[in-house]
């Protein structure tokens, strides 16, 4: 399913067709077309001025339940369909569009005996939830109950201290209430300290849960994904899929699954709602992983970026910030540009070119600990293979970054895709002019800094790359965790995860 939202299916296929009542009923009566797109209504009675119809999209509903009524005389049965459309409203400045839950119940009348119009409501209930999961129907699918995997179980790992500290408060008023109206059962386990999730998932049965999802910033999931991977059955672990639902500071990868849905750029609550809703379509995606190495032999897995100078001693120094939310990183900015530091470092790289005819080292790092093998990589006391590039200069910063957005504003890497293989590697050489930078960051909110052509940003996709400072002292990040200072170095594993995105090929599995 497709939650870029275009077309609602006008003259495509009518799956179901119907004339049911309201509720509460006040008279109204309405004719109902179903297509693999949207639900279209249409008034009947009171006769409408015009012929003018609601159309929700499919996109925008998360479930769809049956309903009795309390009379035991009523023999209608009814079918709400909860749908979070985006509305205009009121936001902090000026008008801004946020969503809001819509929940039309219907009422199916068309017989005599409650049993027929009940069997009635469970196949347009049946229907609206195919569709939504992504499960094909068609005119000629004898839609039933049936067709329907049993409801999904996801485990929810809330950090209550991320961002602003709204996480269990925005937990428990949207995506409690969401995901309930979507049929998901959940375990809500809120984190007591660093690694604290990281400790569970290694050790819990992973066979009770269709995903593990992070209530917090990027940290939580790294945490996740990283004790997935140092699991003794890690090969299978790492396909368990994950989720994300923002209520940090950075939320890049929300913001990175939020593009990815051809949804508008938001932040705060507004993303968050939206990512619930993606999470509420079941659709996950394969993810890329990449394996980092530092110098003490350390090897961790990142699903975002690498990040030295400007960028990681923002991350850094601004957790002073914390309490600002998403804020703290303007401030941070506007502080070190004051004070803007160059590195001196050396930097190398296998393009990704070369890499389709690169023939895997012998020498090759194997894997400590859970995970495969690095065949790009050598041990970083060794030279790079002669296949590599290297630059050695003055940096102001230098990113590898594999995801589309380093923060939910920050559309920093457009060309980036979950699975594409690549990790992206950006540089700043030293000489650009603080003015010159501040237009960078000022465009990379719309992914329009590459565009302004300017000479001291680089940007090679690259499968393997390394990292040498030359700088004594210095803050580099994996996944926005401050890691060991030194020489790090890292290789793509194309499609090792698997995310839950509410958009792409694959679907959670349930029997």
């Amino acid at each position: 399913m497709n939650l870029a939202l275009g077309p609602y299916g006008e003259g495509a296929e009518t799956l179901l067709h119907g004339e049911f009542g309201a509720y509460p009923s006040k008279g109204s009566r309405y004719a109902l077309s179903l297509t693999q797109m949207a639900l279209h209504i249409q008034r009947l009675v009171p006769k409408p001025e015009t012929d003018q119809r609601t159309v929700v999209p499919l996109a925008e509903v998360v479930g769809c339940h049956t309903l009795r009524s309390r009379a035991p005389t009523d023999r209608a049965a009814y079918f709400s369909v909860y749908a979070y459309p985006l509305k205009k409203r009121k936001v902090a400045v000026g008008l801004g569009r946020g969503r809001q839950r819509a929940a039309r119940t219907f009422q199916v009348d068309g017989a005599d005996d409650y049993e027929k119009n009940q069997a009635v409501a469970e196949k347009w209930a049946a229907a609206i939830k195919c569709l939504v999961l992504g499960i094909p129907v068609s005119s000629e699918t004898e839609i039933a109950p049936s067709l329907l995997p049993r409801p999904r179980r996801l485990l929810l790992l809330l950090n209550p201290f991320g961002g602003r500290g709204l996480a269990l408060q925005w937990c428990q008023t949207h995506v409690l209430p969401m995901i309930t109206e979507a049929d998901i059962s959940f375990n809500l386990i809120q984190t007591e300290r660093p690694n604290h999730a990281r400790e569970l998932v290694k050790g819990i049965n992973l066979a009770e849960w269709d995903g593990i999802v992070a209530i917090s910033g990027d940290g939580l999931l790294y945490e996740v994904l990283n004790g997935l991977m140092e699991r003794h059955d890690w090969e299978e672990a790492i396909k368990m899929p994950v989720g994300i639902l923002p209520s940090g500071s950075g939320n890049a990868l929300a913001g990175a699954i939020n593009c990815n849905a051809g949804l508008e750029q938001v932040l705060g609550l507004e993303l968050l709602l939206n990512c619930t809703l993606l999470l509420c379509h079941a659709a996950v995606a394969p993810l890329d992983l990449v394996a980092i190495t530092m110098a003490s032999g350390a090897r961790c897995f990142s699903c975002l970026s690498v990040a030295w100078g400007f960028v990681s001693d923002v991350d850094i120094e601004s957790e002073k910030y914390r309490h600002m939310g998403a804020a703290r990183f303007t401030l941070g900015t506007l502080v070190r540009l004051a004070s803007m530091h160059t590195y001196r470092g050396r930097l190398s790289y296998l393009p990704a070119t070369d890499a389709t005819t690169h023939r895997p080292i012998s020498r090759s790092i194997t894997a400590r600990v859970g995970g495969p093998p690095d065949e790009l990589l050598v041990p970083l006391g060794q030279p790079v293979p002669g296949s590599w590039m290297t630059v050695e200069d003055n940096f102001v910063l230098v990113l590898a970054i594999y995801q589309s957005h380093l923060g939910a504003d920050l559309f920093t890497a457009p060309f980036a895709r979950f699975d594409d293989g690549l990790i992206h590697l950006c540089f700043i050489k030293a000489g650009i002019s603080r003015a010159a930078l501040i237009r960078l960051f000022l465009a990379m909110e719309k992914g329009s800094h590459f565009e302004q052509e300017c000479p001291h940003l680089v940007h090679v996709p690259v499968r393997a790359f390394r990292l040498e400072p030359l700088t004594r002292k210095g803050i580099l990040t994996v996944d926005g965790e401050r890691v060991e200072y030194g020489p790090i170095q890292g290789q793509v594993h194309q499609g090792l995860a698997r995310l839950i995105t509410g958009v792409n090929r694959l679907k959670i599995a349930s029997g």
